[in-house]
């Protein structure tokens, strides 16, 4: 006989099957044509349960959002920690992110759907946007934590570098959603490469430092 699940369990449990479901649901329907109702029904509940954990469809598809850009974070963070010099590290966070993009094509393409809406909507812009800041926020930190670690000092700020660098990551990952053969998939991984080792080579680094 399974254990019984605690109250906070067992809404931990809808939470998660409820959000499995919205990505369901909305990678296949899109944000607008997605209803509330049908995602419900995808994950065996009721639209109470929905509206029990979240306000709304909005609400809803910011925790999807919240929970995709944390795993990017954590994969990502990894992979630059196996890196030694500067350019290995910047070529590993775009394969990573490339990786994932490859994996989940049609949520990365949901989420054009909704920047596009939110950045119309006055009142969810800033929702959407504390997101994508806290992402940069997350970028910069890692950008600091290996210049920290390598010894370098770059003659422009990291959380200029972090703009740059998940700008040119979104950039390319747009050309390859309408052109895909067109795009190598190696692209991003040597862009960033070439980027941050030619800022390493300019930094002030010890005497011998690898770049």
């Amino acid at each position: 006989m399974s254990p019984r699940l605690s109250r906070e369990e067992n809404k931990a449990r809808t939470r998660a099957r409820l959000l499995e479901a919205a990505a369901k649901v909305f990678a296949l329907r899109g944000y607008h044509r997605a209803s509330v109702e049908e995602i419900a029904q995808e994950a065996g509940y009721s639209t109470g349960a929905v509206y029990s954990n979240f306000a709304g469809k909005e609400d809803l598809f910011l925790a999807l959002l919240d929970e995709h850009l944390a795993q990017i974070v954590r994969e990502v963070s990894e992979a630059v920690h196996r890196g030694g010099t500067a350019v290995e590290r910047a070529q590993a966070a775009a394969t990573q992110w490339m990786g994932t993009f490859e994996r989940d094509r049609d949520l990365f393409l949901l989420f054009i759907e909704f920047w596009s809406f939110a950045v119309r909507d006055p009142d969810l812009r800033p929702r959407v946007a504390a997101r994508f800041g806290a992402f940069r926020d997350a970028t910069t930190r890692l950008i600091e934590e290996a210049a920290s670690e390598l010894g370098l000092t770059s003659p422009v700020p990291p959380a200029h570098l972090a703009i740059a660098a998940n700008a040119l990551a979104d950039g390319i990952a747009l050309e390859k959603l309408v052109d895909p053969d067109a795009i190598p998939d190696e692209l991003l991984a040597n862009t960033l490469g070439l980027l941050f080792g030619t800022l390493a080579a300019s930094a002030e680094r010890p005497a011998g430092q690898a770049v």
